[in-house]
């Protein structure tokens, strides 16, 4: 008896069961089959590729991969739902929970969830028990650096033990920290320091949260530190604010005493920022009193003479005062008073004092306190990670084999615009192009139907059989096309163009490529399928601008046609972050298929190490990870070099992309190129 016979169906299928993983993850997806065998050989000879920081070091546990957990967690213990952002050190703003995007080297999956689950519960239980809340409090950590650290441990010691006394499941798993070696790392803002040779005041406060086994029993210096250590554990109830701030103050005296800065911390143990605090609660009461200022024009020339100086009873503003720091208390205390009930003058006296203050934030108040250079001891004025409206994205270092975490990040504001008169004059100046380009786009319109007279077909159309059997009784010849079949519309389709706007395309290219978004528009108005324009340059890692010229579900009107005839160029082109981010968006899309077209006037090219090869195995490696999502990929190239052939099939494989000879076709070939795709 023969062997059953599989179809290619059933083999993936089958497949998909033995290793318990999808078609797309195992590569075979959309593939022939030799691409399929290398995916799936990859799969069982390779290790997934490493990961590493920008700097070149190796990291442990990235906090994406447990960060659904960690939320659930969270979110459970406290009662609310607690949001987690990026920020190193870890840190908390009272609303959310700001973790490190990976625990240090090297990457041990258990050890390292413990670390995240401590650090995010050390944060959390200064929210939930308020020890961030008082105005005063956090006036008094932000003037004083070593004010600040002291509390800052005798917080963590208090909060640890709270979440253990209130889960003591989540306690044992709690007194496993200090005796973990990554736990044992300290450090000075960001600056590892070394555990051994500690003066003997500072080795009291990380009892419970530190182990080192060369560290020596506290000598008489540490006796001030074991009182407060005390203290903080005797006490319980709403007072706990007030006793951690005492204790703190007389630790803060007696290491002036001994000569002594800050404490360092244990990097789980996160930072404090009051900063990011008291600018919040600044902004709140300005809200409150918005009224008091007068109608929106009163205002409006109120702010103005600010900015020049005068106030309008008051005349030239006086000179500012050289102490800033008493700026900062006045400010605070007058956050910590009653409501402002004053007239418009007081409110801009109150504004400028706000100014004065976040400028001091900026700059950083606790390194004056400490009379060294501000950027060696604070970060100054940190903005909140996840919300600066950008995506961070690995970029893969080819020479190393690893992946570069979160080297860098895009942002997707919208794109710069222009008179409308531009659009005018382009549609006008191709009106001949466009009307044959809407035409070869309305043949692109396919229904569903069923197709009749056909000579084979999936069944038999009834009307012709009957006619072919009244022919042949009659004894003439039947016309043999007695099948119907039906043809289905061509499949959802979802098209994200992107633009090169780096420098190099200013003149005659960016021209080029301006026309060519225009026509090309023009012909994907005559169909239903969505579609996206977006232009792409960068002038740093971390800020690579992924402009929007037209978004999926925004309509056509006056300010997409204002964006789409202003194309400005700037910056370079670190392809790989924009292609990472496009196909994110794509990825988005219900549709069946996703194209990503790209069109560049040169290789992927930025300052620093992104040139040459490196640039072209990170651009072709994004190209690979967006197939793997799912997104067709193709190139239109007006590089006029020779050589443009091998890198571009080292990218983009081929077949995927289009090298055009002659620059100035390319707003024809743009729409050309669609048609082709989507058949």
């Amino acid at each position: 008896m023969p062997a059953p016979t599989l179809t290619a169906e059933e083999l993936l299928a089958e497949t998909e069961r033995e290793y318990g993983v999808s078609a797309r993850d195992l590569g075979l997806a959309e593939a022939d089959e030799e691409e399929a065998e290398l995916a799936l050989l990859r799969r069982f000879l390779f290790a997934p590729p490493g990961r590493q920081l920008t700097s070149g070091e190796r990291h442990g546990l990235p906090l994406d991969r447990v960060h659904k957990q960690l939320r659930a967690l969270f979110t459970m213990l406290d009662g609310r739902a607690v949001e987690i952002g990026y920020s190193d050190p870890a840190c908390t703003d009272n609303q959310r929970i700001y973790l490190p995007k990976a625990m240090p080297a090297p990457e041990e999956p258990e050890t390292d969830l413990l670390l995240f689950q401590a650090a995010g519960l050390i944060q959390l239980g200064f929210s939930r028990h308020g020890l961030l809340s008082d105005r005063r409090v956090l006036g008094e950590l932000y003037r004083d650096w070593v004010l600040r650290s002291s509390y800052h441990l005798l917080a963590t010691r208090y909060t640890l033990r709270r979440w253990s006394r209130e889960f003591p499941g989540l306690g044992a798993r709690l007194r496993q920290v200090p005796l973990l070696e990554k736990a044992g790392r300290l450090r000075v803002n960001l600056t590892e320091v070394p555990r051994e040779g500690l003066p003997d005041a500072f080795l009291p406060l990380y009892e419970g949260l530190v182990v080192c086994l060369n560290w020596r029993p506290a000598g008489p210096d540490g006796a001030v530190a074991r009182e407060a250590i005390r203290a903080v554990d005797n006490c319980e109830g709403p007072g706990i604010s007030a006793v951690l701030l005492g204790q703190a103050q007389r630790l803060r005296e007696h290491f002036r005493r001994l000569r002594l800065g800050p404490p360092p911390l244990p990097f789980y143990v996160g930072i404090i920022r009051p900063e990011w605090i008291l600018s919040d609660l600044a902004r709140d009461l300005a809200n409150e009193n918005e009224w008091k200022k007068g109608n929106k024009p009163l205002r409006q020339l109120i702010e103005a003479m600010a900015r020049r100086g005068q106030t309008p009873e008051t005349g030239p503003a006086p000179e500012p005062e050289p102490n800033r720091l008493g700026l900062r208390a006045r400010l605070l205390a007058r956050l910590s008073g009653p409501p402002v009930e004053s007239n418009a003058p007081a409110y801009g006296k109150l504004r400028d004092e706000a100014q004065s203050a976040a400028r001091e934030v900026r700059y950083g108040a606790a390194a004056w306190s400490a009379g060294a250079d501000p950027a060696a001891l604070t970060d100054g004025d940190v903005p909140r990670p996840d919300e600066d409206g950008g995506r961070s994205w690995d970029e893969w270092d080819d020479p190393a084999g690893v992946y570069r975490f979160e080297a860098t990040r895009v942002f997707t504001p919208e794109a710069a615009t222009g008179p409308l008169g531009s659009y005018e004059r382009i549609v006008e100046a191709n009106g001949p192009q466009i009307k044959q380009i809407r035409r070869r786009f309305e043949a692109l319109r396919v229904d569903e139907r069923w197709v009749t007279g056909q000579p084979d077909g999936s069944e038999v159309d009834l009307n012709r059989a009957i006619l072919a059997v009244t022919d042949i009784r009659a004894g003439q010849t039947p016309d043999d096309r007695i099948f119907r079949r039906f043809i289905r519309a061509r499949q959802e389709v979802a098209i994200l163009t992107m633009v090169d706007l780096s420098g190099s395309t200013q003149g005659h290219v960016i021209h080029l490529e301006q026309v060519a978004v225009v026509l090309f528009s023009e012909g994907l108005r005559m169909l239903n399928f969505p579609h996206a324009f977006y232009g792409f340059g960068n002038t740093h890692p971390m800020d690579c601008q992924l402009s929007r010229i037209k978004g999926f579900d925004e309509p056509y009107g006056e300010p997409v046609f204002k964006r789409l005839s202003n194309l400005r160029p700037n910056g370079a082109t670190r392809m790989g972050a924009f292609i990472r981010h496009a196909s994110w968006l794509l990825a988005q899309r219900p549709e069946a298929r996703r194209i990503l077209m790209i069109v560049s006037d040169g290789k992927p090219e930025d300052r620093a190490e992104y040139r040459g090869r490196y640039g072209i195995r990170d651009t072709a490696m994004a190209v690979a990870e967006a197939r793997r999502l799912g997104v067709h990929v193709f190139c239109i190239s007006i590089d006029p070099e020779e050589a443009a052939d091998r890198y571009l099939t080292d990218i983009f494989g081929a077949g995927r992309f289009l090298k055009l000879d002659d620059m100035d076709s390319l707003p024809l070939r743009l729409p050309e190129v669609f048609r082709d795709l989507v058949h």
